[in-house]
Order: structure tokens, then C-alpha cells, then sequence
């Protein structure tokens, strides 16, 4: 029986119980608050695939989509003759995209952010001039 401290009360100390550690042998096992059945299969361990799929999706979408950027990643290196040849592939590249519209979207949208960046309050002066939009 505990002895009484002054107006306090001693308490019995206990170890707190520690949880189980998850079943490493499958999900039906684990204390997890959602019950999972087991898989059919075991599950694959193809993240390596799925991350290099994903990658290469992306590089395709930009080198298709993206033309303009990478014309203008071109122009920003320092002029050797490699340099030239980059620019040279670059330049083709962005034509060849431009033939077949799939430079309009960017195009488009850079023209309508433009207009919005030209607003201007009364009295304001006008915006710089951006060449990049003279046909």
C-alpha cells in the first residue's frame, strides 16, 4: 500500500508496455489500423524501373514541349565550336517542333503573360519592349 506524502498520493511506477514490432513476414500480420489482406503475388521490387520510366517520360515530354528552352540553354554557353554545334542542333531542333506546332502552346501563353506584365496604371510608363515577341 502506498504511503501518503503530505497531500500527495505516491504512485506506483511501471515500465510502460512497449508495442510489438510488425510481422516482417507479411501485411496480414502488422497492427496496422487498416486490415490488409495478403497479395495474390508477392509484390514486385521494380521501383528502379518505374523511377527510370518516369524520367525518361519527362525528358521526352520537355525535348518535345520544351524546344525554346532548350534553344535558349544553347545561347547562354560560351561560344567554342562545340558551342556552335549545340546551337546549330538546337536551332533545327526548334524549327522542326515549330513546323509542327508544338511550339504554339508556350507561345501562346508567353504572349498572354506578356500582355498582362504591359498593364499599366495612368500615368505609369509603358513597358519595355520584348523583342522575343516581333514577328
Amino acid at each position: 500500500m502506498p504511503e501518503k506524502v503530505g497531500a500527495a498520493e505516491e504512485i506506483e511506477r511501471t515500465e510502460p508496455e512497449r508495442a510489438p514490432l510488425p510481422d516482417p513476414t507479411g501485411l496480414a500480420h502488422t497492427l496496422s489500423p487498416v486490415d490488409l489482406p495478403e497479395p495474390a503475388a508477392p509484390l514486385p521490387h521494380d521501383g528502379l524501373r518505374w523511377a527510370s520510366t518516369i524520367i525518361a517520360l519527362a525528358t521526352f515530354i520537355l525535348l518535345v514541349f520544351n524546344a525554346h528552352t532548350l534553344r535558349g540553354w544553347a545561347y547562354e554557353l560560351h561560344p567554342t565550336d562545340t558551342t556552335a554545334k549545340i546551337v546549330s542542333a538546337s536551332e533545327t531542333w526548334y524549327d522542326a517542333t515549330a513546323r509542327l506546332g508544338l511550339n504554339r502552346p508556350v507561345e501562346t501563353l508567353h504572349k498572354a503573360w506578356r500582355g498582362v506584365m504591359n498593364l499599366r496604371f495612368a500615368g505609369q510608363e509603358p513597358a519595355a519592349p520584348d523583342v522575343r515577341l516581333e514577328e
